[in-house]
């Protein structure tokens, strides 16, 4: 015999039940939900992914011009904003382009700006002071230590010969004993004509180190090598336009990389071929100067420096802050 419910016993027996099917329905729902998640964890790891990320690199700045491609009136190289304060980060330069590396263009100083100045170099930088009567002459103003023939070993090596009377034979203690505020140095062109551009560069970083070291005060302008004429070039390939843009741009590199600033004589010694401009030219043997490419070489000094509010600015120059 069935058991009596009365009405309103029935009505919760009835919503007991729907309760436990809403609660049958929202644990199946949960449980379609999780294998779902589980099943779309699985495809995902077994599924290839994208490559890790490799160590981060520079991008290098390239024309894809050739290394001979003139620039000099196309605005890409010589168009600088100025001042600009140069900065050095941790990334090593792959691919050097001395132009890319180059000091911009500045505010014009006077003369005064070298008179704490010495001029580091061989026969090339000797003009410098040999010539004292042109226009822009530092030759009374600076300090120089250079000579005929020098190359950097002769400052880690050897003894030099200087031609007028000096405490030491040394090179680097010649240069210390000036204790010199800025520092010039520009040495190559010649080199290249006994020494390969490995030792070239080896024995540059070798002097450059330990002028740093020694003078960690001093701010170090690094020159590139002069340019020589086409047929100097074409006569001794040594002097070739190529080999001299490589070593250029190791030069520049290892400037950039201590932390120096490198100044491209090519701008205002060579010509839209590359090579020395033929008014430059002593005729003596594609290498050296007349005592006009002094004073451009000067002028272009003189309006490439490391911006600093207390340099001799002057009033009216490109680039003047006063």
């Amino acid at each position: 015999m069935a058991k009596y419910l009365s009405p309103e016993a029935k009505k919760k027996r009835a919503m007991r039940r729907r309760m436990r099917r809403a609660a049958m329905f929202a644990c199946l729902a949960a449980f379609v939900l999780v294998v779902s998640w589980g099943i779309v964890s699985v495809i995902e790891f077994f599924a290839p992914g994208e490559e890790a990320p490799q160590d981060l690199v520079v991008p290098q700045p390239t024309t894809g011009l050739e290394p001979n491609t003139s620039l000099e009136n196309d605005g890409l190289w010589t168009e600088h904003v100025g001042p600009v304060r140069k900065t050095i980060n941790d990334f090593d330069i792959i691919a050097p382009d001395h132009r890319m590396l180059q000091l911009p263009e500045n505010g014009s100083v006077d003369l005064s700006y070298f008179e704490n100045a010495c001029f580091v170099g061989d026969s090339l930088t000797d003009g410098l002071r040999i010539y004292r009567s042109i226009e822009n002459s530092v030759a009374d103003i600076a300090e120089f230590v250079c000579n005929k023939n020098l190359t950097p070993k002769s400052f880690i090596e050897g003894v030099i010969p200087f031609d007028w009377d000096r405490k030491t034979q040394n090179g680097i203690e010649a240069i210390v004993e000036e204790d010199p505020e800025i520092l010039y140095i520009t040495l190559g062109t010649n080199a290249m004509t006994f020494m390969t551009d490995e030792q070239f560069l080896y024995y540059y970083d070798q002097m450059l180190t330990q002028l740093q070291e020694q003078l960690p005060d001093s701010l170090f302008y690094i020159c590139s090598l002069t340019p020589t004429t086409q047929a100097a070039a074409a006569r001794r390939p040594i002097f070739s336009y190529d080999r001299l843009y490589n070593v250029n741009n190791q030069v520049a590199k290892m400037a950039s990389e201590k932390g120096m600033h490198y100044i491209n004589l090519h701008e205002v010694l060579a010509g839209d071929d590359g090579y020395l401009k033929a008014e430059y030219d002593s005729g003596l043997d594609g290498i050296h100067l007349k005592p006009e490419a002094y004073t451009q070489w000067v002028q272009y000094l003189m309006t490439h420096t490391v911006h600093n509010k207390d340099n001799p600015y002057i009033p009216g120059s490109p680039y003047y802050m006063g």
